[in-house]
């Protein structure tokens, strides 16, 4: 039986309110541990400071990803981008270590439009090799994750298997698989079985509803089944509530009892 601990995004939830407020109301809400996607939206020793005041851990940050958010390519696979990947990595290590973060996601990548995908995949393998080297020495887990080629028709990293390739290729036993359900669910998935097969892998496991990306009990996934394998599994990481909303977040927490009842 696993001993999983439950950690809430304070970038994609909580947004009613200030950033830095947000940690203690994860907190309260019965969440050990928190995600940070967005590492720009306040000072990363004042979040610090927020989180060591609200009793929580930070389980996981995103490194930054350049014009990812905002429909571009980003930086990771981007031909012509590997400073700035470089440069947002370099920032992402001296925030964790500020913030005692566990995980350090690379972030996710689009093929842009007239650049073959080999050419993205190649740039993808070096700059993860550079994450490894820069990161020589330093605690965090570093992370990669496929994202559902149905939102993201040009998303670079797409699904576990290949996932998995890449991390025994270049990740020199410093990077771990991202397990999201909302991206395995989407991706058509029997979602015991995947995580089943995945798990030598697997460092952390965010979710969120399928379809829609918003709150378990809002969709189709069958939240009781996969939380009931996790929980029978070897898994020992955090498992992160990374979800939009579709109420104030304070009355989303429908799901939290009865399914965190298959983790115990």
């Amino acid at each position: 039986m696993s001993a999983v601990r439950l950690s809430a995004s304070v970038s994609v939830m909580f947004r009613e309110l200030p950033v830095l407020e947000r940690f203690a109301v994860a907190r309260a809400a019965g969440f050990a541990g928190v995600e940070i996607q967005n590492i720009a939206e306040a000072e990363p020793r004042a979040m610090a400071a927020a989180a060591k005041t609200a009793g929580v851990a930070v389980a996981l940050i995103n490194v930054g990803m350049g014009d990812f958010p905002a429909g571009g390519g980003g930086l990771v696979g981007v031909p012509g981008q590997e400073a700035g990947f470089r440069a947002a990595f370099a920032q992402a290590l001296e925030a964790a270590s500020l913030l005692g973060a566990a995980n350090i996601h690379i972030g996710p990548s689009r093929v842009p439009a007239g650049t073959p995908r080999d050419a993205c995949l190649a740039v993808y393998r070096a700059n993860l090799k550079a994450a490894v080297a820069m990161a020589a020495g330093h605690p965090a887990r570093l992370l990669i994750e496929p994202i559902n080629p149905v939102d993201n028709p040009t998303i670079l990293l797409r699904d576990v298997p290949q996932a998995i390739e890449l991390i025994a290729e270049v990740g020199g036993g410093r990077i771990g698989l991202m397990f999201d359900i909302y991206h395995a669910a989407m991706n058509g998935l029997d979602l015991p079985k995947a995580f089943r097969q995945a798990e030598p892998w697997i460092s952390h496991v965010q979710f969120a509803d399928a379809p829609g990306r918003h709150e378990p009990g809002t969709g189709r996934t069958d939240f009781a089944g996969i939380f009931a394998a996790i929980a029978a599994s070897s898994y020992t990481g955090w498992l992160g509530a990374e979800y939009l909303p579709s109420v104030a977040t304070a009355e989303s927490f429908g799901w939290l009892e009865p399914l965190t009842a298959h983790l115990r």
